[in-house]
């Protein structure tokens, strides 16, 4: 049975490039407002009626099923409000979130839903509340918008590409902190790993039959490359990437179960629930602060 976590902060999870990045960005001087007001005036509000005009929105009544797996999803990590959620058409194994301020839109291909076993469908979903718990999506979409301004305004781009390419840059690095925090939401390092060879484009007649240790084994090689002489063909063929290779994520979280870190958070963090009353405690209480009830 999974386990929920008690007052798991994201920085205990996060990629330390990802965790300097958000605090430098946080400390920035009326950044965060005026990214906010940026969203605000351009894209969200026009995503938003996109969203509700051609897409189908999953409440409780509408898909029960589906609602209650993302909300299962947000009480294990931890997250404060549940997002609007939607789905879209693609046979795409994806899911993407959107919005500004303290309201969220988690959008999740119908792919995803179709291809994905229960826990592996909950890493993807976990993966994008990861990025909701730790404020990524606010500044993910300003380097969004910066990349589009690139490509429309040219005249723009020696200004703001220094910008645009050290966004991205934090954004790779934002998707392996998200990453660590699907694996805390679906807890089947295996089912993670199995989701990600999907990703990489294995055909769904083989689905059953791909052998696990040989992809981790591919996984391992390739990182092991990319830490010699190929660390700048790395560097500059993933200048315009969103998104790391991968497997290379598959590298990189084999390599966070394997330093201890996952099963250290899963033993300090995990919730107990009061056998008196059900609420959420911590994990070494002796009273339940609810209801009083002893628990030592």
């Amino acid at each position: 049975m999974r386990k929920k976590f008690f007052n798991l902060d994201s920085k205990v999870y996060e990629h330390p490039v990802d965790r300097a990045m958000l605090k430098y960005l946080a400390s920035l001087p009326g950044f965060e407002t005026l990214t906010n007001w940026i969203l605000d005036w351009t894209y969200v509000k026009w995503h938003l009626v996109d969203l509700k005009g051609s897409n189908f929105q999953v409440t409780r009544e509408s898909c029960p099923e589906l609602y209650n797996q993302v909300k299962d999803i947000v009480d294990i990590l931890g997250v404060d409000e549940m997002p609007q959620i939607y789905t879209e058409w693609g046979y795409y194994i994806n899911a993407y979130t959107t919005g500004f301020k303290d309201s969220t839109l988690l959008t999740i291909y119908s792919g995803a839903v179709d291809l994905l076993s229960k826990e592996q469908l909950d890493y993807i979903i976990g993966h994008e509340i990861g990025h909701i718990k730790s404020k990524h999506v606010i500044y993910h979409m300003m380097a969004d918008i910066l990349t589009n301004v690139v490509h429309d305004w040219p005249i723009a781009s020696s200004l703001i590409t220094p910008i645009r390419i050290g966004l991205l840059y934090w954004k790779r690095m934002s998707e392996f902190s998200s990453d660590r925090a699907g694996l805390l939401a679906c807890q089947n390092p295996d089912a993670v790993i199995d989701t990600i060879i999907k990703t990489a484009g294995v055909p769904q007649k083989y689905f059953n039959s791909t052998d696990r240790a040989v992809f981790i084994e591919q996984a391992k090689e390739f990182e092991y490359l990319l830490s010699g002489s190929e660390t700048l063909l790395r560097n500059l063929s993933s200048l315009d990437n969103t998104h790391p290779w991968t497997v290379l994520r598959a590298a990189e979280i084999i390599k966070w179960i394997e330093s201890g870190k996952y099963d250290r958070i899963i033993s300090e963090y995990r919730a107990v629930e009061c056998k008196h009353c059900g609420e959420i405690i911590a994990p070494n209480s002796e009273l339940c602060p609810i209801c009083g009830g002893r628990h030592k």
